[in-house]
């Protein structure tokens, strides 16, 4: 019997674009959902070995059906949107009208954290939708990026990082590349995971630490300059991020600054993972060249 595909919702983003990269280097039948098919990244999708591109919009029921038909597991890569609880829920229905067996999805790890937060309440939703939507299941709570420092990297050619946190403070963060291939090992092997929950997480580290592997990734002088809560919000949402995503990563940070243990993501990354994650200084090496004056 031929192996039925797997299908990538969110393929564009970074998360799914890595995930399905690692999907095709391990010979895995994946079908990569984009809005747009013709889109300069769903053409490099499509390059990819066993890839196959197809139209799939959380916010477009009927592209989910067509995306759904003959596939058993579907990873569900949320948005960075306001109205991601919405968009989530919409994908776990199509998957329970499309007679899916499982469903993978991200969270984060602040679900666990104390405090009205935005993201705690986003994605408390999307985990009670999808854990009690009887199909079988798997969440993946991830922290922040390593790659979120390309927002920074004009500052960062210029010797200096913003941010609103005390730059003594830690904070567990991981690469993209890393949860793509983490990812990639769960859709293959779904019935190892079913209705498990992982925290993922590559390297603990403070904000001053960041700028230091800058500084020397770069050879030139890189320092963290940190910035008043209302003026990083406002940095944010002059970058095109909408009010309440940027008032939510604000909440991040604090978090960071409280101490929060939510903002530890521990331990289930390297099992996944089968192999020792990437360290920021190796990651930073790897991009130096992006950041140099």
């Amino acid at each position: 019997m031929p192996v039925k595909p797997v299908l990538i919702l969110g393929s564009s983003g970074n998360v799914g674009f890595a995930t399905v990269n690692a999907l095709s280097s391990n010979g895995t039948t994946t079908r990569a959902g984009v809005r747009d098919p013709s889109s300069e990244k769903a053409k490099q999708l499509a390059a990819l070995a066993n890839v196959e591109v197809v139209a799939a919009d959380l916010g477009n029921t009927s592209s989910l059906a067509a995306a759904m038909a003959g596939v058993d597991t579907v990873y569900i890569v949320v948005p960075g949107h306001p109205d991601r609880v919405a968009l989530a829920a919409a994908g776990v229905d199509a998957a329970k009208a499309a007679g899916l067996t499982h469903i993978v999805v991200v969270s984060v790890p602040s679900v666990k954290s104390s405090g009205d937060l935005i993201f705690k309440k986003q994605f408390e939703a999307i985990e009670t939708k999808v854990s009690s939507s009887g199909l079988k299941y798997t969440i993946l709570r991830l922290p922040m990026f390593f790659d979120n420092q390309f927002m920074s990297q004009g500052t960062i050619k210029q010797g200096q990082i913003y941010g609103p946190a005390d730059p003594a403070k830690p904070v567990t963060l991981i690469s993209v590349a890393d949860v793509g291939g983490a990812s990639a090992n769960v859709l293959a092997n779904a019935g190892k995971h079913v209705n498990k929950t992982y925290t993922l997480g590559a390297d603990t580290l403070t904000f001053a630490d960041i700028a230091a592997a800058f500084a020397a990734g770069t050879g030139q002088k890189v320092a963290y300059v940190q910035v008043p809560y209302p003026a990083a919000t406002e940095s944010m949402m002059g970058m095109g991020f909408p009010e309440i995503m940027a008032n939510g990563m604000a909440e991040l940070m604090k978090i960071i600054d409280d101490g929060n243990a939510a903002v530890f993501a521990h331990s289930d990354l390297e099992s996944l993972l089968g192999k020792a994650p990437t360290k920021f200084a190796a990651w930073v090496s790897g991009v130096a060249g992006a950041f140099k004056a």
